[in-house]
């Protein structure tokens, strides 16, 4: 009994601002305040989202909990991970329900990516990441809950982010740009999650689209007086494949992205290495050039034939980077090829450096490595009498007639395709790639210029959570809402990625970076290409996806102002 009077006679000796002051906080937030699992219910049921055949606990949530389904079909679904504790009973505070509204919409990628690009010097500042996030995004997120973000979410608060989700699921999108040394990061981010929903193609813009559908887009921006743009074959040579943060440490560039096609440690169509053919002309398909020394970029057919003119008569190339039948003749360079190994023993093998003959050996077994700084012409059979002439010193020009003049004036160049737009229209020449390709939602990458910069972009694919992908057709108006004028598919799936000052930008939809054999990379001006040694040797660890975007008899798949003035939406 007398505990039931301590509490009424201890009031009477306290002010009484201090009796309400403990009312509101104990009665008002603590009672009101939901726990974390409370609150992922009810943005669950907001949603609309079904429970998963399957759950996926985290460590902490028991079957038995109360709103098990809930969370272990977010966690199943990717929304939230299932690898961490949850704290379900856990009294949710105020960052913690604006980040669970993220997770629960499926912008968990964004807000860690926020989080490491504010890691770097120059962009990093006082404040909570998740806040500047979600104040940026359209509509932004309550003002009122973007502060003092360990209080706990007090009823009120919670009835107004439910109506922030509820805003988003009629649209919502988040675009930022970031500049570095001659270089704009642009990151454009739209729509809900659609966990467990078939991912059909919208026909016309997905930019924008009612639908609000996921989809994630990463582009750098380029100005070419500013930084060069270099294509890097592997570490420590070609024919090799490493994981494009590998790239990254090697090289030490501003940016990175993958490239056009391949098969093994080979580019797959034309390609241009600093002036020297590196790849195999595929008839018909189309390809980028350019030149760093004039900021010349160019857009056309990428086939070309390539080959020598000799005193009996013409010698074309028919292979690159690999053995030439009997009577043919291939073309080796440094940076792809480590030597000339399985090439007939009938094969004389020509060494040329600065436009001259340096060396002429005889096959032998297991090949001639290939120097440095020079390529090396290998012939077999009638290509080897036609160029039974030279002699070391002999000038050597090979002659490339290109399907597109203008690519004579390019340095680097990449066969890809197919088009998607050139000056300002719509290109729907399908250049024989399959309807899989085409037709099908995949990542994708894109280069293209909206008419002053060189401009190379991906688009996330195969998550409902995070993005969608696109099909062809809509890559097109992903490009135009990019602002380019002119726009190249390159290759897509599992290698598209995107680097900026070595930050991954992108999520690849294998869930983990593919080894590639070559990147095109973002230079400072003038800076050297310097290999820095730092790994053991590699070896193909990762196939990717034989048959449909490396496989060489395979048809493989594959912003517009400054700063704060851009938007997609805007083109």
């Amino acid at each position: 009994m007398k505990n039931k009077k301590f509490f009424p006679r201890l009031f009477r000796f306290l002010p009484p601002i201090f009796v309400l002051a403990v009312f509101l906080f104990v009665g008002a937030d603590s009672s009101a305040a939901a726990t974390r699992a409370e609150f992922a219910a009810k943005l669950f049921a907001e949603l609309e989202y079904k429970m998963a055949g399957t759950l996926k606990l985290p460590p902490d949530v028991p079957a038995s909990h109360r709103f098990a389904k809930q969370i272990g079909s977010s966690a199943a679904y990717g929304l939230i991970s299932e690898a961490e504790f949850f704290s379900p009973d856990e009294v949710i505070d105020r960052r913690g329900a604006v980040y669970l509204s993220l997770q629960m919409m499926g912008w968990r990628r964004e807000a860690s990516l926020y989080e490491s690009l504010t890691s770097l010097p120059d962009l990093s500042g006082t404040g909570d990441t998740v806040f500047f996030l979600a104040a940026e995004m359209k509509p932004p997120a309550p003002s009122g809950l973007l502060l003092d973000g360990f209080l706990p979410l007090s009823e009120g608060g919670e009835t107004s982010l439910i109506a922030w989700v509820r805003s988003c699921k009629r649209r919502v999108y988040w675009n930022r740009v970031f500049s570095y040394e001659g270089t704009d990061l642009i990151i454009y981010r739209q729509g809900m999650a659609r966990p467990g929903e078939p991912n059909e193609p919208d026909f016309g813009n997905p930019v924008g689209s009612a639908k609000n559908e996921p989809l994630y887009v990463a582009a750098i921006a380029v100005h070419p007086g500013f930084v060069d743009t270099r294509i890097a074959f592997a570490e420590p040579v070609g024919m090799e494949r490493i994981p494009p943060s590998d790239f990254s440490l090697v090289y030490e560039p501003i940016g990175m992205i993958n490239g056009g096609f391949f098969s093994g440690g080979r580019p797959l169509g034309t390609m241009l290495l600093d002036g020297v053919h590196a790849g195999k002309p595929l008839p018909e398909r189309s390809a980028v050039g350019w030149n760093n020394a004039d900021g010349v970029f160019v857009f056309g057919r990428g086939d070309a034939r390539v080959g020598l003119r000799t005193p009996s008569g013409y010698v074309e190339f028919t292979r690159f980077n690999s053995p030439p039948p009997q009577n043919e003749a291939a073309l080796y360079t440094p940076d792809v090829a480590l030597n000339s190994a399985g090439i007939g023993l009938d094969a004389i093998q020509i060494i040329v450096r600065n436009g001259s003959v340096a060396e002429i050996r005889e096959a032998s077994f297991g090949g001639y490595a290939i120097p440095e700084k020079s390529y090396m012409i290998v012939a077999r059979g009638r290509s080897r009498t036609s160029l039974g002439y030279l002699r070391p010193g002999d000038v050597v020009e090979i002659r490339t007639d290109w399907a597109t003049g203008s690519f004579a004036a390019c340095t680097n160049l990449i066969q890809a395709g197919p088009m998607l737009i050139r000056e300002d229209r719509f290109v729907t020449s399908s250049e024989a790639f399959k309807d899989d390709i085409l037709k099908k939602r995949h990542p994708r990458t894109i280069m293209g210029t909206d008419g002053r910069r060189m401009i190379w972009a991906v688009i996330d694919g195969r998550s409902s959570i995070h993005s969608r992908g696109a099909t062809i057709d809509e890559t097109r108006w992903i490009a135009r809402s990019l602002g380019l004028k002119t726009a190249l598919n390159m290759d897509g799936g599992g290698s598209s990625q995107l680097m900026w000052r070595g930050v991954p930008i992108n999520s690849p939809s294998d869930g983990k970076e593919r080894p590639l054999p070559y990147v095109v990379m973002m230079m400072p001006r003038g800076a050297q290409m310097v290999r820095r040694n730092i790994f053991p040797n590699y070896g193909v660890a990762d196939q990717g996806e034989p048959g449909i975007y490396n496989n060489a008899n395979a048809d493989a798949d594959g912003m517009a102002a400054y700063m704060d003035t851009y938007s997609p939406r805007n083109n």
